[in-house]
């Protein structure tokens, strides 16, 4: 749905700017020019409703074997075991969809006190067959349990940072498992 809404406003968006042309070409200053201010509301509107949603959705964790899935490609936290001064996590990817596969830019992230600290995660960005489950090679993350480290996964870049409802747009709160 929300990416039905994307491609809507971009499509709003188009024609209000080919028409806006239009009249301007035809030395329609003021019909352009009331194009241009429908334009930049519809933009305004779709920005604020961005944030809006963004601001307002609940953080939540996700539990050890919950899946966190982006269209077709899924990963889960299987397990967070410590070690020491060190937890080592294992990951595991699903590829939901008929065909091989690769996640669109994924990235690991430990969170320590409000912090990002991007994580080496080997073959998370492999290609997986479809309709199937990999394991990843184990991880040892430096993270004392004291501070109550939580991992992130992220995928995808455009069009999803500007999509409302997705966990990457602003404001957003992203979940993640707790490690501790």
């Amino acid at each position: 749905m929300a990416a039905l809404v994307l491609v809507l406003a971009v499509l709003v968006v188009a024609v209000l700017l080919i028409a806006a042309l239009t009249y301007a070409a035809r030395r329609r200053w003021r019909q352009s020019g009331v194009t241009l201010v429908v334009l930049a509301a519809v933009v305004a509107c779709y920005a604020v409703t961005l944030v809006a949603v963004g601001v307002s959705a609940p953080a939540r964790d996700l539990d050890i074997g919950e899946w966190k899935c982006f269209d077709e490609w899924c990963v889960t936290l299987t397990s967070a075991t410590p070690k020491g001064n060190a937890i080592e996590v294992v990951l595991a990817v699903q590829n939901r969809g008929r065909r091989e596969q690769a996640p669109d830019s994924p990235h690991a992230w430990l969170l320590l006190d409000g912090q990002r600290h991007e994580l080496v995660v080997p073959e998370l960005g492999a290609r997986v067959a479809g309709g199937s489950t990999r394991q990843l090679p184990p991880l040892l993350v430096s993270a004392p349990a004291t501070q109550h480290p939580r991992l992130l996964i992220t995928e995808g870049g455009f069009p999803s940072v500007v999509t409302i409802g997705d966990d990457n747009s602003p404001f957003h709160p992203q979940p993640a498992w707790p490690l501790s």
